[in-house]
């Protein structure tokens, strides 16, 4: 699925020019499920379990750009989509909302955003949630963690987000094509988060 999702965003480089300043918005689903009983929460994929699930890849300072464009997808590409992502009607909001500022179809959108959850979620910082949950993790101690996963310079190059306690979310800020670049170039072009809110450590939810 890799290799597939690769070769289609190739081909898609060449036709769309694609929003350059964007965040990748992660969400840590066991948080989410912990204070919500939303039906998407009973038939997760055991895969978000222990993995970051997408919330969205937001071009920056613009919403609701094209609302006309449709939210078409492949019953393959939907059924890709439901491991990283909890539901579609949160797809078909994120597409409206985010989606259709971005510059290309539905399909490359999310083909895009599958790719960076994928490369973020193989990384040491996800592998360090996988092997602390249940404890309490402090912000300093994430941005070092964050740093050795994409570079000591990119520390503070995310924001993270708490629901109580618990850490419900991380923002990563991103420079360059998305399509045509991997996360760690993206990370590296970008800004730190500057002037934005941040949760100063949680709990690493446990799966219920």
């Amino acid at each position: 699925m890799k290799k597939l999702i690769a070769l289609l965003l190739f081909l898609a480089s060449f036709l769309y020019a694609v929003s350059t300043e964007n965040i990748l918005a992660l969400s840590w689903e066991n948080t989410y499920c912990k204070f919500h009983k939303a039906p998407e929460c009973k038939r997760r994929d055991p895969y978000t379990y222990e993995h970051f699930t997408l919330h969205g890849l937001w071009p920056k300072k613009k919403n609701y750009c094209h609302t006309n464009y449709k939210f078409e997808l492949s019953p393959l590409l939907k059924r890709v989509l439901l491991k990283y992502m909890p539901s579609l009607s949160l797809a078909k909001h994120e597409w409206r909302k985010h989606g259709t500022c971005f510059g290309t179809d539905a399909e490359t959108y999310f083909l895009t955003a599958i790719k960076l959850t994928q490369q973020f979620n193989e990384s040491n910082f996800v592998r360090f949630f996988q092997t602390h949950m249940g404890e309490f993790v402090s912000l300093q101690r994430l941005r070092f963690i964050f740093g050795g996963s994409f570079g000591d310079r990119n520390r503070r190059k995310f924001q993270l987000l708490c629901k109580g306690r618990y850490i419900a979310e991380i923002r990563i800020n991103l420079k360059g094509n998305p399509i045509e670049e991997d996360l760690n170039e993206l990370i590296d072009k970008a800004k730190p988060m500057i002037a934005v809110k941040q949760c100063q450590g949680g709990i690493i939810t446990l799966p219920e």
